[in-house]
């Protein structure tokens, strides 16, 4: 008989997969799809190209027509479609009974506990609803309008930017101001005074107004127009390699409980550094050079992409240890509530399928390693295999690997991957 099973089973899909007596099918977002595809090709996994091709959605849509009317029927199809599709998620697997086609096992990454985290704004919002400013686990920030005017962006700003140094001098400060919907280091400014900030966002005003229907959508997709974010550069910057900045990337990946209202929180053990393709001049004064101060490789093509375990210089100031427990206090504790309060109650699915979220982290390190979150990345990206040299592809390969083990059968597969609370339990005890 065709259905979904209790789904509390944890199952090897790489040897349920070879077995014969079941069937693993898995869709993955675009960027991780050829991660994914090298992992299962001698697997005999079954590779769908949409969500909405997984035998739960196939099924749901079949229960939908067996009971609705001919035009609740299309309508319900369609919804059911437009759901499954919407936002690709990272990974969604499921383990099917060849004989009877019950499925075994379904694991989603469709769990919305990082909902609105990936919003630079909502960010700064979260961290202030949570009443996280006083220990700075992000820069300061100021939230101005997309449409602010001149006086309105004076007035917010006032005479001081925000800086990590509340004794800086106003005349030499330099901040960030992000815009709303850049990506992958675009829509990112130095910026010094109120005056060049107000240009930059009304600038942006103006070319938004005349795009058609972005605002709407804007609207329709967020239910708000999303604000600029101006934030304290991190400065004095950690240097490495020949005093080049970088950032670090961090994966968190939190799994709900089917059962219940509880998660389960991991940080993969193997962290990124991404490392500016040029380094930074000495006397730079209040300019900054974008391709030595963003890192992320959108303005170079030689930025290098390692793992923090490359760079000695990182291992032996303890880096990876401060980093983990920095991660596990900032999610594990002062974001908790937040994080949680966005997970459903038991059963409210209407299928027992065990879902979980992705994150990745960017951070960055003072020179007194001191760690700051600039961004929350909800379903990262895997850079393009041409971007990758072997030892870098054999690290994503790992990370997805551990992935698919972690939600698929359970903790005690975990891998590289760290748990949260016992990090804080282990550092309480210390």
């Amino acid at each position: 008989m065709n259905g979904t099973n209790t789904n509390n089973n944890n199952i090897n899909v790489w040897e349920a997969a070879a077995s014969g007596g079941q069937t693993v099918h898995y869709v993955v977002r675009h960027p991780w799809e050829w991660v994914m595809d090298d992992l299962a090709k001698d697997a005999a996994m079954n590779p769908v190209d949409e969500a909405s091709n997984l035998p739960s959605a196939k099924q749901a849509s079949a229960q939908e027509v067996s009971t609705s009317s001919p035009r609740r029927t299309r309508r319900a199809r369609n919804n059911a479609r437009n759901k499954a599709n919407q936002g690709r998620t990272s990974l969604r697997m499921e383990v099917v009974d060849s004989e009877t086609g019950q499925i075994m096992l379904a694991a989603h990454g469709t769990s919305g506990c990082f909902d609105g985290l990936g919003d630079k704004d909502e960010l700064v919002r979260t961290f202030q609803r949570c009443r996280c400013e006083q220990v700075q686990l992000s820069p300061p920030a100021i939230l101005i309008q997309w449409d602010v005017s001149k006086e309105e962006c004076n007035n917010i700003v006032g005479t001081k930017l925000p800086s990590l140094n509340k004794n800086a001098d106003p005349s030499s400060t330099v901040a960030v101001l992000k815009e709303p919907m850049g990506s992958r280091g675009r829509g990112i400014y130095f910026v010094r005074t109120a005056d060049e900030i107000h240009q930059i966002i009304d600038e942006n005003h103006q070319r938004a107004s005349q795009e058609p229907d972005l605002l709407e959508n804007l609207i329709a997709a967020k239910g708000r127009i999303p604000s600029w974010v101006l934030q304290a550069e991190v400065q004095p910057a950690l240097l490495v390699r020949d005093r080049r900045k970088f950032h670090i990337r961090s994966y968190l990946v939190v799994v709900e409980r089917p059962d219940d209202e509880v998660l389960d929180m991991f940080i993969y053990g193997r962290h990124e550094v991404r490392i500016a393709g040029v380094s930074v001049d000495e006397g730079e004064g209040q300019y900054r050079n974008p391709v030595a101060h963003i890192t992320n490789g959108a303005l170079s093509d030689s930025t290098d992409r390692v793992l923090l375990s490359d760079l000695p210089e990182l291992m032996d100031r303890g880096v990876t240890e401060k980093l983990e427990l920095f991660i596990a206090e900032t999610f594990g504790k002062y974001l908790l509530s937040d994080i949680s309060r966005r997970i459903p109650p038991p059963n409210a699915h209407g299928q027992p399928i065990r879902e979980f979220a992705v994150a990745g982290m960017d951070l960055m390190v003072t020179e007194d390693l001191r760690i700051y979150l600039l961004k929350v990345n909800v379903n990262p990206a895997a850079p393009p295999q041409t971007m990758c040299n072997a030892s870098y592809s054999s690290h994503l390969k790992g990370f997805f690997k551990d992935l698919v083990n972690l939600v698929t059968m359970g903790v005690g597969a975990r891998g590289d991957f760290r748990d949260v609370f016992e990090i804080l339990e282990r550092h309480a005890s210390e």
